[in-house]
């Protein structure tokens, strides 16, 4: 996936929470801007429940699924 299309949808205003799906089937939902960090070759998520990070490479994310309804920053 194309680093800019995510970097849209983080800096979308209002934010609308989203699931990225990587090629291998894990999911990975993004509840709020300030946990995920998007550069020119990896994704830097922060699990808020863990507080551990993951590195993602975008060529491996699959798609991207909006969710408006649950967005924590609309709250």
């Amino acid at each position: 996936m194309n680093p800019q299309t995510i970097r849209d949808a983080v800096r979308s205003s209002p934010f609308n929470a989203f699931t990225l799906r990587m090629n291998d089937g894990r999911e990975f939902y993004v509840p709020h801007p300030e946990l995920i960090a998007i550069g020119s070759t990896h994704v830097y998520l922060i699990d808020e429940k863990t507080d551990r990070g993951i590195f993602l490479e975008p060529r491996l994310i699959a798609s991207m699924e909006m969710e408006p309804g649950r967005s924590k920053s609309s709250q």
